[in-house]
């Protein structure tokens, strides 16, 4: 007859395999981490956030309430072959994210860019969807890339939406499911998302997710008005107290 503690041992293993398959067939439960920013009063209300490049212009709710304002130096900055962006970001290892900003762009720049990255310094790669703010004649388009990479697997160097020269309104978001992305755009607030593409990318981890500007081509200027980093997996922002800091029914001014 065998003991009662060979039969706790067999449970044992029996419940652990059975957690294990479990884990495996419901995917890596994760902590929850918040990335959203409403970017309210007169400094950043997520402390996770990091500069790249940090813009020798830029604030939040001075030049207007309610927004981060970000203004291109007069250096040489793309994100193409490498990222010499102004970047504002927050270090992460997760499997699942879904991101997404509003912003306006005041735009007389030849190559300007901005958008949401998400990429590996380990790599010196990413995954963006950024609006490319051009000339007068050949006008803005969206793109969804990778590093030097605008075609194929799901990715565009022109997603359908050519604003007119000068000033951009545009709504753009990401999601991370594990090494698939997908994108989407919006030029209304109370307009559906419009679905870029979808794309399966490796990126080593940590990475860098965030918000940028910059421009190739500083034969005009670009600035850039972001009114919010939204996670819409976690829409409020609880603080270490429980109390709640932020939510999104508050609306902005608009131009």
């Amino acid at each position: 007859m065998k003991s009662l503690k060979y039969w706790k041992t067999v449970s044992y293993c029996l419940v652990l395999c059975i957690f294990t398959v479990m884990s495996v067939g419901m995917g890596t439960v994760q902590a929850e981490v918040y990335f959203g920013d409403p970017f309210e009063g007169g400094e950043l209300q997520n402390p996770n956030w990091n500069w790249q490049n940090e813009p020798p212009n830029w604030d939040l709710s001075s030049t207007r309430d309610g927004f981060l304002y970000m203004q291109v130096d007069d250096t040489s900055r793309n994100l193409w072959a490498d990222d010499g962006t102004h970047l504002l970001y927050q270090e992460i290892d997760v499997d699942v994210f879904d991101v997404e900003t509003h912003f306006f762009a005041r735009w007389d720049a030849n190559s300007g860019v901005s958008g949401i990255v998400v990429k590996s310094p380990a790599d010196n790669n990413w995954v963006t969807v950024k609006f490319w703010s051009r000339d007068a004649n050949a006008r803005g388009q969206i793109q969804y890339q990778t590093k030097q990479n605008d075609s194929g697997n799901g990715l565009t160097g022109n997603a359908g939406f050519q604003p007119e020269y000068s000033n951009t309104e545009l709504f753009l978001r990401l999601r991370k499911n594990g090494d698939e992305y997908t994108s989407w755009y919006k030029t209304e607030e109370a307009a559906d998302w419009i679905e870029i593409g979808i794309t399966t990318f490796a990126l080593t981890p940590p990475l860098w997710l965030g918000i940028y500007v910059g421009d190739t081509d500083l034969n005009g200027g670009l600035e850039v008005e972001y009114e919010y980093f939204k996670d819409n997996l976690n829409a409020t922002d609880v603080e270490p107290e429980g109390k709640v800091a932020t939510t999104w029914g508050k609306v902005k001014s608009r131009y």
